[in-house]
This record gives structure tokens, C-alpha cells and sequence, in this order.
């Protein structure tokens, strides 16, 4: 359910830090400090048209967030190849690339996992990126159904559930097989998946989420309809499943915050708003990002308490203004790196200082 916008609040000249207790957090840029320990959650939602400064933003949240929460994990969803971090672990994805990920890697929680529930979203998720019909999707299900049966994996054994997952290889193989037996269905099917076989990161090894700083690079995968869509809302989902499995969190401290620079990939992902909604309570925060409005959903906006507005397109002022509760002539006059920052109820302006000037700094 998409929560009520706060009142509006307008200080945009303040270069005071919001409380004396603030200023232990994150220096977004003049005196404006950023803690997301204080607020209602840790979520993040920036626009900034290119060339705004929004990945100077975004790298330099992703580089001081460690230092406020030690213990804090990172991981980057990098669409353009341009989100690198200092001591980060990167995974390319390319038809080159070693690694992959497993989008049939099962939920553990007993309460609400499971192959059969896996692949229910699996198929969800390829109807979502690959514009499956409804008969498609009923017969993904069957079909992961039956690869998960064939390496013993059932929803009535638990301890089934541990085993090697199948992978798109296996998938492929069940696909085969009912074509041979006559499945008109399923040779349609294979039309529409036949780009992500081929491409082939759904096959591979997928590699550990356990390092302190992990980027993503999905760069390559634009250049085929789906599969960045696909990679993303995998991880996403991964990464929900494994912090309910850890349990809530008894403060606001974040275990983990996950940078996502197109929101037009993931909008509308069921993974993503379940992080929006829940991942708070399990220490999983978002940071979502985008050039056009366009491409954030109310829902994002509704469950961020920070929000971020750095210079945008002349053409989307008057509607950025409105959904992010700042006056239209404060928009249109911001400067590469000048922003509007919302906390809660309280609106700022600054100069963002950038990641570079960190780094360097």
C-alpha cells in the first residue's frame, strides 16, 4: 500500500546540520548531514538528469556509507559499467565472463520458500521482462517444476532444499525434451527464451554476496532485451530472501544497501518493493536512481525517507517539483551538483560534495 506523502517543508537555504546529533553521519555537501540510522528507513530515492552529477552522488554515498556502518556490505547493480568503488569485488556479466547468476536459487525460508514458490516467481519475473503471455507463464512454472523434481528437490523436504539448484541449462534440456514429445507450446517458448540461452549467464557459477563491496557489472547485457532486467530482480530477491533468513534487526543499523542507477529496469519488481516495504525490519535498504520521472514509481518515492533532486531535463521540472514536494523555481535553477535534499519532513539545498573530491580529499 503506497504511503501518504509527509507535509511539505521548504528550507532550502539552511546550511545548519539538521540536529547536533546529525553531524556524526554522512556530509552530503555544506553542513547537510545524511543518517540514515535516524530516519524512518535507509531508503534512497535520486533523479538528476546526465550530466547532473548523479553518479558522483551515488558513488560517493556507496564510499562513505562503510564508515559510518563498519560492518556494513555494499552491492552495486551497475548498468553502465561506471559505479566502481575502492577495494570493491567486481563480477562482469558477459558471454566472456566466468560468473553468472542463478535465478533458480531457492528461498530457504520454510515459511515462505521453496521450488515450488521459486518458481512461481521465476516465472513472474521472465513474464515481466520477456512479455510472456499467461499460457507461457503457467508453462515456466511446469516446466522448473519438473527441473527441480529431477535433481530431487521437492516443497514437501526441506532438506531437499539445499541441493544444487538447476540452472537455464537445465531449463533449456526440459524445453528440448517437450518439443521432441510435440509441445507446440513449448517450441514458442523456446523462441522467446532462445536469446537468453544464448547469451548463457543464467548457466554459469554463480559467485559468493559475502565481500564487504561488490559491483555487478551489467553493462553488456543492454544489448539483449530482458536480461538485465532478469540479473537484476534476481539479486534483489536474493539478497530480501537472505536477510529475512537473518532475522530483524534490533535498531535502524543497516546490514546491507544495495545502489540501483536505472530504476526503469526494476520498475514495477516485486523484489524491489518488498525491499521497499519490509527491508528495514532486516537491515536491507535501497538506493534507487534515475534520469527520468518517468521511470520512478510512486511506490519508491512513497517509501524513500530520502529523497534527492539534482538538476533535471527543463521538460520534467514542473512534475519532478510536484512528486518530490519542492517549489518548481528551486528545481529548474539547480546546477551540476547542486541539490534538493529531503530527510523526512525537512527539505534542504546544498552543493553536493563529490566522490572524487572524497577520493582525493
Amino acid at each position: 500500500m503506497v504511503k501518504p506523502l509527509p507535509a511539505q517543508v521548504h528550507k532550502p537555504n539552511q546550511s545548519k546540520s539538521i540536529t547536533a546529533q546529525d553531524n556524526t553521519g554522512i556530509v552530503l555537501g555544506e553542513n547537510v548531514y545524511w543518517n540514515p540510522s535516524l530516519l524512518p528507513n535507509g531508503h534512497v530515492v535520486l533523479i538528476g538528469a546526465s550530466g547532473s552529477g548523479k553518479t558522483q552522488t551515488l558513488k560517493a554515498l556507496a564510499y562513505e556509507l562503510p564508515k559510518l556502518f563498519p560492518r556494513l556490505k555494499i552491492l552495486v547493480i551497475d548498468f553502465h559499467g561506471d559505479q566502481e568503488l575502492p577495494n570493491e569485488v567486481c563480477y562482469p556479466l558477459n558471454m566472456e565472463s566466468p560468473y553468472g547468476i542463478n535465478p533458480l536459487v531457492i528461498d530457504l525460508d520454510t515459511k515462505g520458500g521453496g521450488p515450488n514458490l521459486q518458481a512461481i516467481a521465476v516465472a513472474a519475473i521472465l513474464k515481466k521482462a520477456l512479455l510472456l503471455g499467461a499460457n507461457q507463464e503457467g508453462l515456466v512454472i511446469s516446466i522448473l517444476n519438473s527441473c527441480y523434481k529431477q535433481l530431487g528437490i521437492s516443497q514437501e523436504n526441506f532438506t531437499s532444499w539445499s541441493n544444487q539448484p538447476p540452472t537455464f541449462a537445465h531449463v533449456r534440456g526440459e524445453i528440448d525434451s517437450r518439443i521432441e514429445s510435440g509441445c507446440k507450446e513449448s517450441q514458442k517458448l523456446a523462441l522467446k527464451l532462445a536469446a537468453t540461452f544464448q547469451y548463457g549467464i543464467f548457466n554459469k557459477p554463480q559467485p559468493s554476496l559475502d565481500a564487504p563491496i561488490i559491483r555487478f557489472d551489467l553493462s553488456a547485457l543492454g544489448k539483449v532485451p530482458g536480461l538485465s532486467a532478469i540479473a537484476s530482480e534476481t539479486l534483489v530477491k536474493q539478497l530480501m530472501d537472505s536477510h529475512r533468513l537473518m532475522g530483524e534487526v534490533t535498531n535502524k543499523t543497516p546490514r546491507t544497501y544495495i545502489f540501483l542507477d536505472e530504476c526503469k529496469e526494476v520498475r514495477g519488481s516485486r523484489a524491489v518493493d518488498a525491499v521497499l516495504a519490509d527491508g528495514r525490519k532486516f537491515g536491507l535498504n535501497a538506493c534507487l536512481a534515475s534520469q527520468r520521472d518517468a521511470h520512478i514509481s510512486d511506490n519508491v518515492i512513497a517509501n524513500s525517507s530520502s529523497k534527492i533532486v539534482l538538476a533535471v531535463d527543463q521538460a520534467e521540472v514542473a512534475r519532478v517539483a510536484k512528486r518530490f514536494r519542492f517549489a518548481e523555481n528551486l528545481v529548474a535553477q539547480l546546477q551540476p551538483l547542486e541539490a534538493l535534499i529531503r530527510m523526512g519532513t525537512q527539505g534542504y539545498k546544498c552543493r553536493i560534495r563529490p566522490f572524487y573530491d572524497r577520493v582525493l580529499g
